[in-house]
């Protein structure tokens, strides 16, 4: 049985239906399980607490031999490092407990390369902490999701401007949050790996954010823009319209400095993580509706 964690969320939910689909045996941990479609509800078995609770993760993770753990997303921590440990130790710790053979853990891109990079490093403190467990790990290295332009949504359609703390001539990787969870079940139903391993699932091809606001142009025939914009006004604007935490507006922004200076270069493009959702396909499915 595969134990499925943060079942409502952006990875967990589209896991959760995929692995339903195939008629596999799953089990969801959540708090509370009216969030789960009704559909997909009927054909699970539910495990009620919370992921800081080690008894009530451990008594989840009983009967279950895989597991997909992520941490759940917030904008709101003090402490954006320990947050993360917090979640990596006591998961760690159930593990152990329950004898859990596989653990599927949604790690980042960039971990070789030493960089400062605010969320993307906690990820990586938590992926280290897992690797630990005593269970056989398959860390998912991955780069930014597509669906973060969501958040720029207000500006898109009111001024037809999206903005970051980054260059918008410079290339990096990004994805679909439906590729990362395809490469999760991947797994997930493979019960032949064995060790523990960073797998990078990462898109063939880089992007510019000037790139991207020029496809938007053409898929909605509305002038779209990508302006570049400080550190200092991205934090402002984090607290101001987001209301995250001044710790969480931070380590974003280092985030997204450490990926203009590099962070994702050392990350090897293979065959396996080559086949991807483009970012065309991806717009026009998921932001040119929300636009026009």
């Amino acid at each position: 049985m595969i134990l499925v964690t943060t079942p409502t969320g952006n990875t967990g939910s589209i896991i959760l239906r995929q692995l339903v689909e195939q008629g596999q045996r799953v089990k969801i941990f959540l708090r509370d399980p009216q969030k789960i479609p009704a559909d997909i509800l009927e054909k699970v078995e539910v495990a009620t607490g919370s992921l800081l609770n080690e008894y009530e993760f451990t008594e989840a993770l009983r009967g279950c031999d895989t597991l997909y753990f992520c941490v759940p997303q917030s904008n709101t921590q003090q402490d954006v490092n320990g947050y993360y440990e917090d979640f990596a130790k006591v998961a760690s710790k159930s593990i152990k407990n329950a004898g859990t053979k596989r653990v599927v853990y949604l790690s980042s891109g960039g971990k070789e390369s030493n960089l400062q990079a605010g969320l993307v490093t906690a990820l990586h403190k938590g992926e280290d902490i897992i690797s630990q467990c005593g269970a056989s790990v398959r860390a998912l290295r991955c780069p930014v999701f597509f669906e973060t332009l969501l958040y720029q949504m207000a500006s898109l359609k009111q001024q037809g401007v999206f903005s970051l703390p980054m260059d918008g001539n410079y290339k990096s990787p990004q994805i679909a949050v439906k590729d990362i969870a395809s490469k999760a079940v991947e797994f997930l139903t493979d019960n032949t790996w064995t060790g523990v391993e960073g797998v990078t699932v990462f898109v063939p091809e880089d992007i510019s954010y000037n790139e991207i606001a020029r496809q938007m142009s053409i898929l909605t025939g509305k002038p779209i823009h990508f302006m570049e914009i400080s550190k200092e006004s991205y934090i402002r604007t984090l607290l101001e319209k987001h209301h995250t935490s001044e710790a969480f507006a931070i380590s974003l922004t280092e985030m997204l400095t450490a990926i203009g200076n590099g962070l994702y270069d050392s990350e090897p493009r293979t065959e396996a993580a080559s086949r991807t959702t483009t970012i065309r396909e991806w717009m026009i499915e998921n932001l040119v509706p929300k636009i026009n």
